[in-house]
């Protein structure tokens, strides 16, 4: 017979309405993609979406620092709806920069000032990676010239100097 027992901290009228708090972790690698998502995969190089349909995908890979065995002990539970949030102790900064022109600016133009994070957020003022998705999904606020290609260079900066490097191509985007 197996006996567990658990311990309740407080009493909540809403025990699963809450997220546990951010891990915390050590960006180690990033990976950009495309959306949109179809057919079990991302939109590629080759392919042609609609701008109104398109998003660039930052995916960092984080590398979680240990943690009390008491974080994962039975009888803690959350919301199902809760995602995995990271306090990534080691980004200083995010930034995009043209590896071709788009529209009328040039190679070398550092365009996160036209990816929006959220609402009132673009990429370059994002600076707060304590409570961060892993998965960052960014909308273009310019939109192409028909039928063109957005060539990126992709830099995640890390505190100690060093960084970690993307070079992508994302789909043909037609504006309609």
């Amino acid at each position: 017979m197996l006996v567990m027992v658990s311990c309740i901290d407080q009493v909540d009228s809403d025990p699963f309405g809450t997220c546990p708090p951010p891990r915390i972790a050590k960006a180690k690698d990033m990976m950009v993609s495309y959306s949109p998502y179809k057919n079990s995969r991302f939109s590629t190089e080759s392919d042609t979406v609609s701008f109104k349909d398109f998003t660039f995908n930052i995916e960092i890979v984080p590398e979680v620092e240990s943690e009390s065995w008491l974080n994962g002990f039975p009888g803690r539970s959350y919301a199902l709806s809760c995602a995995a949030s990271y306090n990534f102790k080691n980004i200083s900064n995010i930034a995009v920069t043209l590896l071709a022109p788009y529209q009328d600016l040039p190679i070398g133009t550092d365009i996160s000032y036209l990816m929006r994070v959220k609402e009132d957020l673009t990429l370059n003022k994002l600076r707060d990676f304590g409570r961060l998705l892993p998965n960052i999904a960014l909308e273009i606020t310019m939109p192409p010239a028909n039928y063109e290609q957005l060539k990126t260079r992709t830099f995640l900066f890390m505190k100690d100097g060093s960084k970690v490097i993307v070079d992508s191509s994302s789909p043909y985007l037609i504006v309609n």
